[in-house]
């Protein structure tokens, strides 16, 4: 099982992907997130800093002025003021106001007229801020930054506009320019000291982020690989499950341009229902875990087993690429899976069918092969044997849908003829009866044999047709012979579904007396597996058609399951050997025993037998020895349509001769007259 998985696994990288490594992810993401929140925070406190540092330099100049206020005269605004009183104001100017940061004063009124400054240079009105003074005028403190000319340098000031109002009601502003870069530096290093805390907080957040994310990680990755596996195997065995199966087969298909060389296996374990029903569901899990480790221990590196659910199982080979090893492989795992297991104190033979599919031959495509090899694990159900699909097991091939389609046609065409094979009495040296068998006049395909058709019919639901229609041409020739003078029998094949309907018997009396066929002239072949599935059923339908005269007679016996001890109870007065036992009579002893000793048997149970196939004069001559009733097949006589049986040719064809026990005398067919 451990090639097995490690094939499939290895070749399902697409599905089993890890994802992207999450540490390094979350490293880098939340490294540019905190970086960029981290700037953010930087503007915003460097701005919140020099805001706050502009205020407070704002609200001590307006401080700084008060103090130089209250020494104002309100003759100093209405005039302008004399040189000794210029000289006083200067000198309180400089001792209250300036110092190394205010680097210039100034008093104006709402006129606009400077009553005092400190940059003697000045006359006249100075261009400060209209807006601004307009504000002071109104009693509001404002401020701007704005560059002049300081002692012949540009600086960068804070300029402050204080208004203030004296006793007699007069008012004014006082212009106070601060240097800007103390106050800008003041404001950068208390920015950042505060962005350094905030820095260290949030690597160290982050340093810690690392060890978690690796941890998440590593979670993550096991519940993923968890999730992977149990996407892709079966959750009681540990195969890899149907999607596992369907993508290995997708890929080799899919390597060499749909023209790899690979076999299905579809395998379907034999009454596992059963073991489920008697043992339990615990013991029927145990017996499946067994024969999964078994075919997984069977299996080489360039083959995959799969479990597709239930008691189904899908095995793909690389190896064995041909019909003759793909069954040898497919009997080695019937071994395998048929050793002795022991559960709950029983020891059990589990048993399984398998179907294969060999790729390119039946198909190119998984779902091709998975169908194609489902259809002959079906197959190997009935023939107990592994089988290799063929278009003839498929029921809904495109030409078995299309022939499903025209037999409503052909049956009302009347496209559907009967031919005749003569049954030879052995004894006697005479055609005694003939079987009706059907074919199909197709209007492009020509003339088709029962094998190409018949499964249609089933599985469109029209074998009641058919027989009926086969049976009414049959009475209608026979009432033709007999009327020619031709003293002969029929035989007409009837089906499971005919003896299902309770209508049968009448409808087979009301046949006989349309065509005025005496019943004893018309006998019913039945095969042994139709009366054997519903035996009281059939027996009560055939009892009722027995008892009108007509004649049954048990067909293909020995292909089945049943015994004449089984049939002993059975309303039949033929029995007809099968041609598989007929055919090796000349070179199987073991054949020829058979025959006689079912012959012999037969005739103690007080049955009529039939012999089919008959090939050779040999065979002739052993029925004849072995006290065969009468006999038919290809060296006595072919099936032919009516009009050639009409013109005598069943009767006079030299190929139709008996030869005797000795070998030396030839008997010919002769008529029976009226």
């Amino acid at each position: 099982m451990s090639s097995a998985n490690a094939t499939g696994s290895g070749s399902l990288a697409a599905l089993g992907q890890r994802p992207p490594r999450l540490v390094l992810r979350v490293v880098l993401y939340s490294a540019l997130t905190l970086g960029i929140g981290a700037a953010t925070l930087l503007v915003f406190i460097r701005h919140f800093e020099r805001s706050r540092a502009e205020q407070t330099a704002t609200l001590q100049a307006s401080l700084v002025t008060q103090a130089v206020v209250d020494r104002l005269r309100p003759a100093d605004l209405r005039a302008p003021v004399a040189r000794t009183r210029w000289e006083e104001l200067d000198r309180l100017f400089r001792a209250r106001v300036l110092d190394e940061e205010t680097l210039a004063a100034a008093v104006t009124t709402p006129e606009s007229r400077l009553v005092y400054t400190t940059d003697t240079s000045a006359t006249g009105a100075q261009p400060w801020s209209q807006e601004h003074l307009a504000d002071a005028f109104d009693g509001t403190v404002s401020s701007e930054i704005v560059s002049t000319q300081i002692s012949g340098a540009s600086k960068r000031v804070l300029r402050t506009y204080a208004p203030f109002r004296l006793g007699d009601g007069s008012t004014g502003v006082v212009v106070v320019d601060k240097d800007y870069a103390p106050i800008a530096s003041a404001a950068r290093q208390a920015a950042i000291a505060v962005a350094a805390v905030l820095e260290i907080v949030l690597i160290s957040l982050w340093l810690c982020l690392i060890p978690i994310m690796r941890t998440v990680t590593r979670r993550i990755h096991r519940q993923l690989d968890t999730i992977a596996h149990m996407a892709l195997h079966d959750d009681l065995t540990g195969l890899p499950n149907r999607t596992q199966l369907g993508a290995r087969l997708d890929e080799l298909l899919e390597h060499d341009g749909g023209s790899s060389r690979l076999s299905v296996f579809f395998i379907d374990l034999d009454h596992f229902k059963e073991v489920n029903d008697t043992l339990g569901h615990d013991r029927g899990n145990e017996l499946l875990a067994e024969i999964a480790a078994r075919l997984g221990a069977s299996l080489g590196p360039k083959e995959l087993v799969a479990r597709l659910g239930g008691d189904e199982f899908a095995v793909i080979s690389e190896r064995a690429v041909d019909e003759h090893s793909a069954l040898a492989l497919a009997d080695r795992l019937q071994s395998v899976i048929a050793e002795l297991f022991d559960v709950a104190g029983i020891s059990m033979e589990p048993q399984a069918s398998i179907g294969i599919a060999l790729a390119p031959i039946h198909g190119t495509s998984r779902d091709e092969l998975l169908r194609r090899a489902d259809i002959a694990m079906y197959a190997a159900k009935r023939a107990r044997a592994p089988r290799v699909f063929s278009p003839e097991l498929d029921d809904h091939s495109p030409v078995r849908l299309a022939l499903t389609g025209e037999l409503r046609r052909a049956l009302e065409g009347s496209e559907l003829v009967v031919y005749y094979q003569p049954q030879i009495d052995l004894q006697r040296g005479v055609v005694r009866s003939a079987e009706a068998l059907v074919r199909w006049q197709h209007p492009s395909r020509g003339l088709l044999e029962p094998g190409a058709f018949l499964t249609a019919v089933e599985h469109a639901g029209l074998m009641r047709s058919l027989t009926r229609y086969v049976l009414d041409e049959s009475l209608r020739q026979l009432r033709a012979w007999q009327d020619q003078g031709l003293e002969l029998a029929l035989a007409v094949n009837v089906s499971a579904r005919d003896l299902a309907d309770a209508r049968f018997p009448q409808e087979v009396a009301r046949m006989l007396a349309q065509h005025g066929v005496e019943p004893a002239s018309l006998e019913l072949e039945v095969t042994e597996n139709v009366l054997l599935m519903d035996s009281v059923r059939a027996s009560r339908r055939l009892e009722r058609i027995v008892e009108q005269g007509v004649r049954i007679a048990i067909d293909d016996f020995g292909v089945g399951y049943s015994s004449l001890g089984q049939l002993k109870n059975l309303p039949a007065q033929v029995l007809k050997i099968d041609q598989s036992f007929v055919a090796g009579m000349a070179v199987d002893r073991s054949d020829a025993a058979i025959v006689r000793s079912t012959i012999a048997l037969a005739h103690e149970l007080g049955l009529q037998v039939v012999a089919e196939g008959v090939e050779t004069p040999e065979h002739v001559s052993q029925l004849r020895a072995a006290g065969c009733d009468v006999a038919q097949g290809y060296f006595l006589g072919r099936p032919l349509p009516s009009g050639e049986v009409g013109d005598g040719a069943i009767l006079a064809s030299s190929a139709g001769a008996i030869v005797t026990t000795g070998g030396a005398e030839v008997v010919p067919l002769r008529r029976v007259s009226a």
